[in-house]
């Protein structure tokens, strides 16, 4: 069975406890122990370990590049988990093949296969070392500690940089964040690892206000910076926020209640910093028109552009999110009552919010794209609890979809589709848009139409906001070329002129209006 790990995504500023990776890689705690001793390092010699994510990937990265010539004393390259591994000791027997050459043949630690290779004298001593009563395994495994974590050229991030000090606590600190979403605590955890770096490192239960200071003067400068460095307002006040909400908990846990009270103050920033900085470009989006273009110039001769067509449609009809379109069932769309069921329990929908989302009231083209899917799936053999849209896997073979007692067609696992249609879309012009623009296009278009108050209140729940105020500062904002033309058309203000009036005209204009109303003076 191969086991080569590429498909494990770890996050890497998580930190995953023995039981997490034993759920994540499929594997028995002595695997894990296997690695510990290979050289995959733990985040401190506590035990039970931790290890923090960026580590454990480039570990297994490490072993997989390290070629046959590269192997370590007693080290094997398994075919099946294309890893370099030191199997069991017990496992290994030592043959004499041709003309006297010595060959190890023995046991994956991984998964359990047959591994074999020519051994040298080093190996040779190696493992008559582990037979030694007077050695201990870890001592035999100490040369292999050189490469911790899979310390290498071919690591995504500088494991060198890291400081594994703080893990435990950040652990402790995840799951105390379970009660957000999984987004919002890696964004949290980006905040943290942001400043334990900028922090040089340093024990979170020796920080001084001093060191939190070094973080609030790094962001400041990211808002004043005209370079590659700089960073967005929101971006910064973000980043301080999140970190200041960690240092709050972090007050109150139980070896850092002694730390600075004030610690989480030395992160705000004044309001000169954040004028300071660069207004956000605004995000391209198409008008109505625009996208019903797009639409209508959209290939459909094949089942999967007919599909790219539907889900670029149903971004407009319902203003959804890319990973809400993928996750839809068949169910959750509607006609009668002209409505998508945005079901947070089976729909990967923002902070896990359930909706009732309402058609917009756009052009026809729109429903009638999504109409026609939905009509096409049912005529296929799908149900209502089948996804909206099918992956490519089960479009490419119809047939397998209308078979009796088939399994539940699951929803796609990542929004690529989504993207997918939207670069199919815009395939024939200059300006590129991104699936999140269908948001923006029609918070542009509510204030293009002369609504109510409450239509527009309706208008933005659709959107799946909670107040107005969310589609004011975020959505459908004017571009700098945009705002030019309405001041081109709104032309100069003509100056009025004063006229000069004697006050007995005044006087005598007055007396006509009281005569007029039936009134005079005393």
């Amino acid at each position: 069975m191969s086991r080569s790990y590429k498909g494990v995504r770890l996050k890497k500023n998580r930190v995953y406890t023995v039981e997490d990776l034993r759920g994540t890689y499929k594997v028995d705690p002595n695997t894990i122990s296997n690695w510990v001793k290979a050289g995959l390092q733990p985040s401190d010699s506590k035990k039970p370990y931790v290890f923090r994510g960026a580590v454990v990937t480039a570990f297994h990265e490490e072993r997989r590049m390290r070629k046959s010539t590269q192997l370590r004393p007693g080290e094997f390259k398994c075919g099946a988990c294309t890893a370099a591994v030191f199997p069991d000791a017990a496992t290994v027997e030592n043959m004499i093949v041709g003309k006297g050459t010595h060959m190890f043949s023995g046991r994956c630690s991984d998964c359990d296969v047959s591994v074999m290779k020519i051994s040298s004298q080093a190996d040779r001593d190696y493992f008559a070392g582990l037979i030694n009563p007077n050695t201990t395994v870890d001592s035999r495994h100490e040369e292999k500690r050189a490469v911790p974590g899979g310390i290498g050229s071919n690591s995504e991030i500088d494991l060198s940089r890291l400081s594994l000090i703080n893990d435990r606590i950040i652990h402790s600190w995840q799951t105390y964040a379970g009660r957000h979403s999984e987004k919002t605590i890696d964004r949290h955890l980006a905040a943290i690892r942001l400043g334990e770096e900028l922090m040089g490192g340093k024990a979170f239960d020796q920080l001084t206000t001093r060191d939190v200071a070094k973080v609030r003067d790094y962001l400041k400068q990211c808002l004043e910076a005209r370079d590659d460095t700089a960073k967005s307002q929101s971006t910064v006040s973000h980043t301080a926020s999140h970190l200041a909400d960690f240092l709050v908990w972090l007050l109150k846990q139980d070896g850092h209640k002694r730390l600075p009270k004030d610690l989480p103050d030395y992160l705000k920033l004044p309001k000169a910093a954040y004028a300071a900085a660069l207004p956000r470009h605004s995000k391209a989006y198409p008008d109505l028109d625009e996208a019903e273009a797009l639409l209508s110039a959209m290939p459909s001769k094949s089942i999967m552009h007919r599909r790219a067509r539907a889900i670029f449609a149903i971004a407009f009809l319902g203003g959804l999110r890319a990973e809400t379109i993928v996750s839809l069932r068949l169910c959750h769309f509607d006609a009668e009552r002209k409505v998508i069921v945005q079901d947070a329990t089976v729909v990967r929908a923002k902070n896990g919010k359930s909706n009732i989302v309402n058609w917009f009231p756009i052009a026809d083209c729109f429903k009638a794209e999504v109409q026609h899917w939905v009509s096409s799936m049912r005529a296929l053999g799908c149900h209502d609890g089948d996804a909206l849209f099918p992956s490519e896997m089960w479009l490419g073979s119809p047939r397998s979809i209308s078979v009796a007692g088939r399994v539940l067609i699951e929803p796609m696992a990542t929004p690529h589709a989504v993207a997918e249609a939207f670069r199919i879309a815009c395939r024939a012009v200059e300006q590129k848009y991104s699936p999140h623009s269908a948001k923006h296009t029609l918070a542009a278009e509510r204030d293009r139409r002369p609504l109510t108050s409450i239509q527009r209140k309706a208008w933005s729940d659709a959107l799946g906001h909670e107040n107005e105020a969310t589609t004011e500062r975020h959505y459908g904002k004017l571009s700098d070329e945009r705002r030019c033309e309405l001041f081109e058309e709104m032309g100069e203000e003509v100056p009025r002129k004063m006229i000069a009036i004697a006050n007995e005209y005044k006087i005598a204009l007055m007396d006509e209006l009281l005569e007029k109303l039936g009134l005079s003076c005393p």
